[in-house]
């Protein structure tokens, strides 16, 4: 008898795979699946492509704005009856570096960023970079209604994270109760059939249908959102794979419910209940104990904090630049000059101030987004819609890591310029440069504008996008294993009310 279920499990799967084809439940099902995310591609598309846009338009604004600054460093190096004012002169070192400096980090979209908009509704692609900047990032603020914001956006990415699972709760709760719905079940028993053999091959041609009409819908998806497949093929199939774990996963969780005979009801019911507590319920709850744990300081504490450190450097000002004057070889000797510099040439002494006191603030706040995300990533294992999310974002490059990433780029990039800006800014209190021209309009000290260091991102590499995702395509597969086995110890006998 087990020998003749065990042969016969192919050949009903057969027949199911054809019978299950017919059905129109499951195309009207693929139907909206692919409906939906065309749409979510397509809205995704389009937020990256107008930031890209933008990153354009802002580096060619950048552009425009050094040929205006040539232009009137030319006119500046002619006599004048009187001398522009530093903060206006573009041909002086510090009124350049704080007044006329435009420099930009970027962050462009990755090929396939239609696949989850992630955090980039929320974080900037661009950020200003200037000197004075504590720690490198100044707060940008997108004009957008809040509300939406904490909405979220309609992409690709929640297609297959929230609907694709209530998908697989239509198609197995409907499908594989329909028998015992009908008071079919007898009938079934009687054949030379187990339960085991005749549920898993249902379910089995589900998935079957399903997973390749999930994964062609996607990647037509992204083809129409205009997202460059070819460039980002290692993405595309760990995408693929990620989805079709993630597919598999829910399916064995259906196996489970229905193992147990359940109506149609009764099992979209059940299946509702544990999709509302894995996609909402544990995220929702490990948010809310993410942002009570840790001691980080509030938005308006470190804002606080940086209002009283600005207000006592501004106090001990000239006792700061002082103290600075002596350390250095070059200034020690004209300390009495320490009360003439003017405001851009002070700063560059106490920015590092400002940063050195308000350092012990920034690692904490280091420390804990650290742990938070620490706690996001075990969450992901608990709850696997999150850590889908997360695993899309990071193929797509939309992922909070990334940014980070971006982030302490942008902290290096403003390191870089100050290193190239301080000495020279700092070397004309000891030794002024001698005019070219006597009686110019400009002071003439500075002009080295095509060698401005320039902002050079680097983005991890393809391999490494992929190798950060398969932590959690390891983890679907192995609880949909799990839970199938489960689902097919269930099984060893029809049910007794037969």
């Amino acid at each position: 008898m087990s020998a003749a279920v065990d042969i016969g499990f192919a050949a009903l799967w057969r027949w199911e795979l054809r019978h299950v084809g017919r059905n129109r439940l499951l195309w009207m099902v693929i139907g909206l699946l692919g409906v939906a995310m065309l749409w979510g591609a397509l809205s995704g598309a389009a937020l990256h492509r107008g930031q890209d846009a933008a990153i354009e338009r802002s580096r060619a604004s950048d552009a425009a704005w050094t040929a205006q600054i040539r232009e009137r460093a030319r006119r500046y190096a002619e006599p004048a009856e009187s001398e522009v004012p530093y903060w206006q002169d573009p041909t002086d070192a510090a009124g350049f570096s704080r007044y006329f400096l435009r420099a930009h980090s970027y962050k462009p979209n990755l090929p396939l960023s239609p696949l989850a908009v992630g955090v980039s509704d929320l974080m900037p692609g661009r950020l200003p970079v200037k000197l004075e900047t504590p720690f490198g990032v100044e707060p940008v603020y997108d004009f957008e209604n809040p509300r939406g914001l904490g909405l979220g956006r309609f992409d690709l990415g929640f297609v297959l994270v929230y609907l694709l699972p209530i998908a697989v709760v239509l198609l197995i709760g409907l499908l594989a109760t329909f028998e015992r719905d009908h008071g079919m079940l007898r009938l079934i028993a009687a054949q030379r059939v187990g339960p085991r053999t005749w549920l898993g091959a249902r379910v089995a041609a589900i998935v079957a249908w399903l997973a390749p009409a999930t994964v062609l819908l996607a990647t037509v998806s992204l083809l129409a959102a205009g997202a460059d497949l070819a460039a980002a093929w290692p993405e595309l199939i760990a995408s693929a794979v990620l989805v079709v774990a993630y597919l598999s996963f829910w399916a064995a969780l259906g196996f489970v419910v229905v193992s147990a005979w359940p109506s149609a009801a009764g099992a979209i019911s059940l299946m509702s209940a544990v999709w509302a507590v894995l996609a909402i319920g544990l995220p929702l709850f490990g948010s809310a104990l993410a942002n009570r744990l840790g001691d980080a300081p509030s938005p308006v504490a470190y804002v606080d904090a940086q209002r009283r450190a600005n207000d006592a450097i501004a106090a001990q000002r000239d006792a700061i630049v002082s103290a600075a004057f002596r350390r250095s070889s070059t200034l020690a000797a004209v300390t009495e000059r320490v009360a003439k510099i003017d405001y851009a040439t002070r700063m560059t002494f106490l920015t590092p101030e400002l940063e050195r006191r308000l350092l012990p603030l920034r690692e904490r706040q280091q420390a804990v987004r650290e742990w938070r995300g620490q706690v996001s990533d075990w969450v992901g294992y608990l709850a696997p819609p999150l850590g889908l999310e997360a695993a899309l974002a990071v193929l797509a490059g939309t992922d909070a890591a990334r940014h980070e990433r971006f982030e302490q780029q942008t902290r290096a990039y403003q390191l870089r310029l100050r290193d190239w800006f301080y000495p020279r800014i700092q070397g004309q209190i000891a030794a002024p440069t001698p005019r070219a021209v006597a009686n110019s309009y400009g002071r003439m000290n500075f002009a080295d504008y095509d060698a401005i260091p320039a902002y050079r991102g680097v983005e991890a590499p393809a391999c490494a996008r992929v190798a950060a995702v398969l932590p959690t395509i390891a983890w679907l597969c192995l609880l949909a294993s799990l839970l199938t086995a489960l689902a097919w110890r269930r099984l060893r006998r029809w049910p007794t009310e037969l």
